[in-house]
């Protein structure tokens, strides 16, 4: 594809901070109290904005790149603590499906996870990456990674830091949970309402048990390279 417009949003600093570089022409939008920056790598425009932490700051974020920039593509980096089987730090998983774990209205008679859309309220109600970009996300990740396992997967959103086994049990049983984190599903919701297509990755920081927030703080900025360095792969490549 060629002059694209491509938004990338990540909620801290350690997730955005590897892709300023590779911006030329990059200038700082001031128009909001998100951190955003807009250049080019080669024929396309690329927005790279900082949500800040959780589900209302990464839609509000999000809306407003719809709005002002109009991309066609969001691409939505971060970590994550894993919850399925057979994850390591430092693996990635790109999203396939995504849930908010933690909207609950099960009191009404409803499954967990269900957002009350009038539908299906038996199940978890979920949003999905765009397929072209899942595969060549893939493609490009397994080509770039020297460690770690690429995977592809259920992303659990939530305001909340997963960091106990009992609670990395319940996502599993409830959503097939391969990782959780807090931004992934209210920007791929966010996206989908925009008509505009996305695609959710994460690095795994941690495996969301009880060293959790040990593990996060050691392997955060390790496993935020990761991610980035695959999306400037994925840029350099369009």
């Amino acid at each position: 594809m060629s002059n694209k417009t491509v938004a990338i949003i990540g909620a801290m600093e350690c997730e955005v901070e590897l892709l300023h570089d590779l911006l030329k022409d990059s200038q700082k939008i001031e128009e909001s109290r998100f951190e955003i920056y807009k250049g080019t790598v080669g024929e396309h425009t690329v927005i790279i904005a900082k949500s800040g932490v959780g589900k209302v700051a990464a839609a509000c974020c999000t809306q407003f790149i719809a709005d002002k920039f109009k991309p066609d593509y969001i691409i939505n980096t971060g970590v994550a603590g894993g919850i399925g089987d057979g994850l390591s730090v430092g693996d990635i998983v790109i999203a396939t499906e995504l849930v908010q774990h933690d909207f609950d209205v099960t009191v009404l008679g409803y499954a967990k996870g269900y957002m009350c859309t009038g539908h299906d309220s038996d199940k978890p109600t979920r949003f999905y990456s765009d397929k072209n970009l899942i595969d060549e996300f893939e493609l490009v990740a397994k080509g770039v990674m020297s460690e770690g396992k690429v995977h592809k997967g259920v992303v659990a959103s939530g305001d909340i830091f997963i960091g106990s086994y009992e609670k990395k049990k319940e996502l599993k049983e409830l959503f097939n949970a391969t990782v959780a984190e807090m931004e992934g599903c209210a920007i791929a919701q966010a996206s989908y309402l925009n008509d505009i297509p996305c695609v959710i990755i994460r690095a795994v920081s941690d495996l969301a048990d009880g060293t959790a927030a040990e593990s996060l703080s050691e392997f955060e900025q390790k496993s935020a390279h990761i991610s980035a360095s695959i999306i400037k792969r994925m840029l350099e490549d369009l």
